[in-house]
C-alpha cells in the first residue's frame, strides 16, 4: 500500500514535469512563431506598400539585401507550424500555415521579377552567394593611401588598389567615388566595387574629397577635389602604369552623382582641377543610384530612416534652389549634356526612397534626347543601398550589366 502511494506520487511529479517541460516547448514555440509572423508581415507590408512611413523602408531595404532569406524564414514558419499541430496547437498552427503560405507566395514574387531582369543582363545569379554574403562597408587602407592634395587645410587622400593580373602596362585606371550624402562617408566604402574592378584588371583609385558641414557648402569644391585626384592620377601615370586615354569614373548615391558632375564638367570644360598637370576626360561613367537633379530632389521631401535629401542637399549648396540658384544650377548634371558626353551607366532600384525612381527616369530620357549612349538598368522592389551586400541579387545584376557595359563602351 505505501509502495503504491510511492509510486504514485512519483508518477505524478513525472507527469507534472513532462506537463511543465511542454508548456514551455509549447509558449517557446508560439512565441517563436508570432515574433516571425509580425516581422514577416511588417516587411510584406513594406514590399508591397513601399510609400508606408518607415514600414515601407523596412521593406524594401530587407528585400533588397535578404530576399532568399525572407522565403526561407517563411519556411522556417511552415515548419513550426507543422511542430504545433503535433503539439496540439492547432489554431496558432493553422494561422502560422495561412500565414506561411502567403509569405512564401509574397516574397516569391519580387524574387522571380528580379530574376527575370537578372535574365535580360545575362545575370546567373549565385543563390549560394546571395545566401552568405552579409553587407559589407569598408574604411580606408592606409597601406594603400596616397595623398593627392590638400584644400582648405584639409588632406585628401586616395587608396590605390592594384591588380593581380600578370599585366605592367596600359592598365585601365577608374576613380571610384563613395557616397554618404555629401556629408559623409570615406574612400574604400565600397569593398564589394572595388573588387568588382579590380578583377577586371582595373587599376582603382578610390578618393576621398571634402564634406560638407552646416556652415561648409562643397558643392564647388567636392567635384574640383575629384578632378584633381584624376590630374594626380596622370601626373603618376607612369608609376602606376595606367593609360589615361581609358580613364573611367564610378560612384554610388552622393559619389555617383559626383561620378555624373566629374565626368559631364570634365568634358564640357567647366570642370577644372586646382593642381598643374593635364586635364582628363573620362572615357565612361558608372553611376549606381545616382543624385542628377538637385532641385527635384529638394522639393521631394525624400527620407529613408531619417536621412533627409533636403537636410544633405541644404548643407552641400548652403541652402535652398531658391537661396542658391547659382549652386543649383553648377551640380544639375543634366545642363552639362553635350553630343560628346561620355557613354553612361544608371543602375537604380525601382523603390528608391532616397532619390526617386522617377527622377531616374527623367534623366534616361534627357540622355536619350540628347543622344548620349547610355544604359539603364532598374531592379524592382530594390531600394538606396541595394548593392550593400555584394551577393544581392540586384548586385548581381549590377556586375554583369556593368560588365556588358563596359566591355561595350571601353574596348
Amino acid at each position: 500500500m505505501e509502495m503504491n502511494k510511492t509510486t504514485k506520487k512519483m508518477d505524478n511529479e513525472k507527469n507534472g514535469k513532462n506537463k511543465a517541460t511542454r508548456n514551455w516547448k509549447t509558449r517557446l514555440l508560439s512565441g517563436i512563431s508570432i515574433f516571425l509572423m509580425v516581422f514577416l508581415l511588417i516587411v510584406l507590408v513594406g514590399v508591397y506598400f513601399p510609400d508606408v512611413s518607415f514600414v515601407g523602408e523596412i521593406g524594401t531595404i530587407v528585400m533588397s539585401l535578404f530576399s532568399l532569406h525572407l522565403v526561407i524564414l517563411s519556411i522556417v514558419l511552415g515548419i513550426l507550424a507543422i511542430c504545433m499541430f503535433r503539439m496540439g496547437l492547432k489554431r496558432i498552427g493553422m494561422v502560422s500555415v495561412i500565414f506561411t503560405t502567403v509569405f512564401i507566395i509574397g516574397f516569391s514574387i519580387p524574387i522571380v521579377q528580379m530574376v527575370q531582369v537578372a535574365n535580360q543582363y545575362n545575370a546567373k545569379i549565385s543563390w549560394t552567394e546571395n545566401l552568405f554574403s552579409m553587407p559589407d562597408m569598408g574604411g580606408p587602407d592606409l597601406t594603400k593611401s596616397v595623398k593627392y592634395a590638400t584644400a582648405d587645410d584639409t588632406d585628401l587622400y586616395m587608396d590605390i588598389s592594384i591588380p593581380k593580373n600578370g599585366k605592367t602596362n596600359n592598365l585601365t585606371p577608374i576613380v571610384l567615388i563613395h557616397g554618404g550624402g555629401f556629408v559623409a562617408g570615406t574612400r574604400n566604402q565600397s569593398p564589394s566595387w572595388t573588387q568588382f574592378y579590380l578583377d577586371r584588371g582595373y587599376v582603382v583609385f578610390d578618393v576621398d574629397y571634402r564634406l560638407a558641414k552646416e556652415d561648409y557648402p562643397t558643392w564647388d569644391k567636392a567635384a574640383p577635389d575629384v578632378a584633381t585626384a584624376i590630374t594626380w592620377i596622370g601626373n603618376h601615370a607612369d608609376k602606376y602604369n595606367v593609360d589615361m586615354d581609358k580613364l573611367l569614373v564610378a560612384g554610388g548615391s552622393a559619389g555617383g552623382s559626383l561620378a555624373l558632375q566629374v565626368g559631364y564638367g570634365l568634358n564640357d570644360g567647366t570642370l577644372k582641377p586646382y593642381i598643374s598637370g593635364e586635364v582628363y576626360k573620362p572615357k565612361a561613367v558608372v553611376a549606381v543610384y545616382p543624385a542628377q537633379n538637385m532641385t527635384n530632389i529638394w522639393y521631394e521631401g525624400t527620407n529613408f530612416f531619417g536621412m533627409n535629401g533636403e537636410e544633405f542637399l541644404g548643407s552641400y549648396t548652403g541652402g535652398s534652389p531658391t537661396e542658391k540658384p547659382e549652386a543649383y544650377a553648377a551640380i544639375d548634371v543634366g545642363k552639362h549634356i553635350t553630343d560628346t558626353t561620355p557613354p553612361t551607366l544608371i543602375m537604380v532600384g525601382k523603390n528608391d526612397h532616397l532619390l526617386p525612381y522617377s527622377g531616374q527616369v527623367a534623366f534616361e530620357k534627357l540622355l536619350n534626347k540628347n543622344n548620349v549612349p547610355n544604359e539603364f538598368v532598374a531592379i524592382p522592389f530594390n531600394d538606396h543601398f541595394f548593392d550593400l551586400s555584394g551577393g544581392s541579387i540586384g548586385s548581381q545584376i549590377s556586375y554583369q550589366a556593368a560588365t556588358d557595359f563596359l566591355d561595350k563602351y571601353t574596348k
